[in-house]
């Protein structure tokens, strides 16, 4: 049966992570490896490493490791990123699958298609260098600064790549939302999942962020809600449609909660679970 992943925080070692993961029955998880607050990257010792990879082998056949919010690769001015280099150093040496990134923010909406190219510079290097990551950029809820709150960009970004077919797309339902994009209403939502289909094709999108706010439509304001939350503006009903959507039913769905306690998590993985089994109520997509 198909299940949702979660977003885990790394508060003390590696094999701490993925037990808390296995006892969560999760398929697959994400992490951050760099310090929201530091800026640095974890430096696990050698025991750590075997430990984690010892579980990680048995129980997960992929891992989503969100690259750090201080990469921007959109920046104009910049051609290497050495924080992004030792995060995908890490990512192989514990056999993560799929790195998420922001592809970042110019300074001026008129830099746009400049910061556009910048992110392919560092996204074809990327490509020709690195076998053994999938690499999902994902849409950004912070206006038209931000490359991909624009769902357009993507479409922009991918007639410029070398090897299109080998990027992959996150699509968080949260930044959607704060970006402008009406998904609460029926018609709203479906006018999206079509504009998906025209710019980069649901086949690309190897990854849902199934996210709540309680952030007005077009905010663009990037806080997410966990998926209960009675304040929530995006909350379970919006949500549902993805889930239950059959044009979306392969790609996997992973929630960002913010820090909740772990009965909580608990609680909302069952939820969203209980989503994934029932017969779709037939108002939902209506």
């Amino acid at each position: 049966m198909r299940k949702i992943g979660l977003h885990l925080g790394i508060t003390s070692t590696l094999n701490d992570l993925v037990q808390r993961a296995i006892c969560l029955e999760l398929p697959f998880f994400q992490c951050f490896f760099t310090g929201r607050k530091t800026g640095k990257v974890m430096i696990p010792d050698d025991q750590d490493v075997r430990e984690f990879l010892s579980l990680r082998r048995i129980y997960f056949n992929k891992l989503y490791v969100h690259s750090s919010y201080f990469i921007n690769l959109a920046s104009i001015d910049r051609r290497y990123h050495p924080l992004l280099s030792k995060e995908i150093v890490l990512a192989k040496r514990l056999e993560f699958t799929h790195m998420v990134i922001h592809p970042g923010a110019v300074k001026k909406v008129e830099d746009k298609s400049a910061g556009i190219d910048a992110v392919v510079r560092i996204i074809n290097y990327l490509l020709r260098k690195e076998r053994s990551i999938q690499f999902l950029l994902e849409n950004s809820a912070h206006g038209e600064l931000a490359i991909g709150s624009n769902i357009e960009d993507f479409q922009q970004l991918l007639t410029k790549l070398d090897q299109p077919d080998r990027i992959g797309f996150c699509i968080d339902t949260a930044h959607v939302h704060a970006a402008g994009y009406d998904i609460l209403s029926c018609k709203g939502y479906e006018q999206f999942i079509k504009l998906l289909e025209k710019t980069i094709g649901l086949e690309k999108i190897k990854l849902i962020h199934l996210n709540g706010t309680q952030e007005l439509c077009g905010s663009c304001v990037d806080m997410h809600s966990y998926i209960g939350d009675e304040h929530a503006i995006l909350s379970e009903f919006g949500l549902k449609r993805f889930v239950h959507d059959k044009r979306l039913i392969n790609i996997p769905i992973l929630t960002e909660p913010p820090a909740i306690a772990e009965n909580d998590e608990r609680r909302m993985l069952v939820k969203v679970n209980e989503w994934l089994s029932p017969k779709l109520p037939d108002q939902i997509m209506k």
